[in-house]
């Protein structure tokens, strides 16, 4: 059945959230649907939207306009498109989106999907909290309310994982609403080999590199992943750690925090901090093990991007990640927030490349059977339908 979708973003930045968003956008519209994305600001999301060939609408909002009034303009802009593309289904991805939907798509018939892609727990660890910790618990209170009370409208809130349905659940929302649909990507087409990507990044000969991905916020955890480093590189001096991202909103601190903490432990040799990185042209092909070091998360794209390049895995206990890579089938596990934990775990696949092989080739398996999006996009499918059928039936 041909559908009218129409996906609603907020932030300009491509993160984790916008990048689901416009991969199901795009295999969306291959498979015959009518798919429009509207988006509060101009900026990244809506450049890969339009090289995707995928239709985006962004209201005109004065730039004077303050939060309040910015936040009216788009709510009537996407009554509006609602109104006239008349959409089988809603589907919103980011808190603010969710915020927005709620306001504005009661009043009307068409059924709304929120997807949470990660846990309120995260934003105890947004990149303001750097050198400011007590903002944590305000933080926490306001994110857990607000992932309660910005969806109480949604026809279904969709979970990236269990790990995320649990939270949603301690929140107060209920279960029957709730459906977890594991995140999913396209294989790489022509990864780089080994030897070009190593010596597009200077990688001395001989070395183990390890890798993680992800925006430089304290969530992520790298600060962890580098106190391990420092753990290991006494004992092992031919290991590399590269770490790939981008500051988040123009927000500095966590990075200049994480280069401070790399010289104050002399890991300068040996710990990179690469800034963004287009992970498909190099980034992966160069390493030897991938390390998802996050304190919370819902289930990243890195870490399945990483399995589809066929690199076994060591990943936090606290997240979604232990779904998808499973622990001693495609990856190894950590106990999240442990460098005490984190390093023997990592030092394991340093000395035993069978190992890292037998996981290499378990990870790339399960990404190319399971884990695809062709797959993710299919049991969305099936709820988009499931939610237009009860909308219909309620009315």
């Amino acid at each position: 059945m041909r559908l009218r979708i129409l996906h609603v973003l907020s932030s300009p930045h491509v993160g984790g959230a916008e990048q689901v968003c416009l991969d199901l956008a795009d295999a969306q519209r291959q498979q015959g649907h009518e798919v429009r994305l509207f988006v509060f600001v101009r900026g990244g999301v809506s450049e890969d939207a339009s090289r995707l060939g995928v239709d985006f609408i962004v209201p005109e909002v004065p730039a004077e306009a303050g939060r309040g009034r910015r936040r009216s303009i788009i709510a009537a802009c996407l009554l509006d498109v609602v109104r006239e593309f008349l959409p089988d289904v809603v589907h919103s991805h980011v808190p603010l989106t969710h915020l927005i939907c709620n306001r504005v798509l009661p009043g009307t018939s068409v059924p709304w999907i929120a997807t949470m892609h990660g846990s309120w727990r995260q934003f105890a660890y947004a990149p303001k909290t750097v050198g400011r910790p007590y903002l944590r618990p305000y933080l926490l209170l306001r994110h857990s309310i607000g992932d309660f009370w910005s969806t109480r409208s949604a026809a279904r809130i969709v979970a990236p994982s269990e790990y995320v349905k649990r939270q949603l659940r301690e929140v107060g929302v209920e279960e029957s609403r709730i459906v977890v649909i594991h995140n999913g990507l396209r294989p790489p087409e022509q990864p780089i080999t080994r030897d070009a990507a190593r010596r597009a990044l200077a990688i001395p000969e001989g070395s183990v590199v390890i890798g993680a991905l992800g925006h430089l916020a304290p969530v992520k955890g790298f600060d962890i992943l580098i106190k391990a480093a420092a753990l290991l590189v006494p004992r092992h001096p031919h290991v590399r750690v590269l770490i790939g991202g981008g500051d988040v909103l123009g927000d500095d601190r966590p990075r200049r925090s994480l280069d401070d903490l790399t010289a104050r432990l002399r890991l300068e040799d040996h710990v990179r901090l690469l800034g963004p990185v287009k992970p498909r042209e190099g980034f992966f092909s160069a390493l030897d093990v991938f390390v998802v070091s996050s304190r919370t998360e819902g289930l990243p794209l890195s870490l399945l991007d990483a399995m589809h390049h066929g690199l076994p895995s060591v990943v936090s206990s606290t997240g979604g990640m232990v779904e998808a890579a499973r622990p001693a089938t495609e990856s190894l596990a950590f106990r999240s927030g442990d460098v005490c934990s984190l390093a023997p775990t990592l030092e394991r696949l340093i000395t035993d490349s069978d190992l890292r092989g037998a996981l290499g080739i378990a990870a790339s398996a399960r990404a190319s059977t399971y884990l695809t999006l062709s797959r993710c996009a299919a049991e969305y499918d099936g709820v988009y339908l499931q939610a237009r059928a009860s909308s219909r039936g309620s009315r």
